[in-house]
């Protein structure tokens, strides 16, 4: 892959990775998707689960309560706009829209099991269901729970910073792929009607 696709990926991950944990969020629980058929991703086995990890219906009931899902769908797909200016000047409007065509339908679930069962035990994460549950999205923010779960997220920071560039580059290579022969072709016009120009 070109390596300005590279600087791009690390950009978006850098830029939609929270800074103050996953679970800091105040919005109100949100409807879960319609679960399709999931296997593990093919990093999983670079990120081995903690003893008695949270288990993938727990995560899954977090991921429902937080919103954290859409909430980071919706800070990637934002940062593809700020990150434009990375692009190449030959490069299609359409890829830059396919890009987020593709975040917006990726299932993100598997990599939040992923990350969360490297990091999270299972008591955790169902003391931080039962006070989601108690306290209600509003008040989770600043309970107990939250900073527990906060604190581990703080420490995997490293890890989940790898897993969403796997993820980020994946996806991003995906829409490459489609768009690689157009970009060619547009590029190869781009250098005759600009002979000036460098294609660093």
């Amino acid at each position: 892959m070109h390596r300005v696709l590279y600087c791009l990926l690390i950009s978006l991950t850098v830029a939609t990775v929270p800074s103050s944990g996953l679970a800091q969020g105040k919005q109100a629980p949100v409807a879960a998707p319609a679960l399709a058929a999931q296997t593990s991703p093919i990093y999983a086995d670079l990120f081995p689960p903690v003893k008695n990890p949270a288990t993938a219906d727990q995560i899954r009931e977090y991921l429902r309560l937080s919103g954290e899902t859409e909430k980071y769908r919706t800070r990637l797909i934002n940062t593809v706009d700020k990150v434009h200016y990375i692009g190449k000047p030959y490069w299609p409007e359409s890829f830059w829209t396919s890009i987020k065509e593709e975040m917006h339908k990726a299932d993100l679930t598997p990599m939040y099991i992923v990350l969360f069962q490297h990091g999270v035990s299972r008591d955790l994460m169902q003391d931080v269901l039962d006070s989601y549950h108690r306290l209600g999205a509003d008040h989770f923010a600043g309970s107990p729970a939250c900073f527990k779960l906060g604190e581990v997220v703080s420490a995997m920071q490293a890890d989940t910073e790898q897993i969403m560039l796997i993820e980020t580059m994946t996806l991003i290579h995906k829409v490459y792929q489609v768009y690689q022969p157009q970009i060619k072709a547009a590029r190869a016009k781009y250098m005759v009607e600009h002979p000036d120009w460098k294609d660093k």
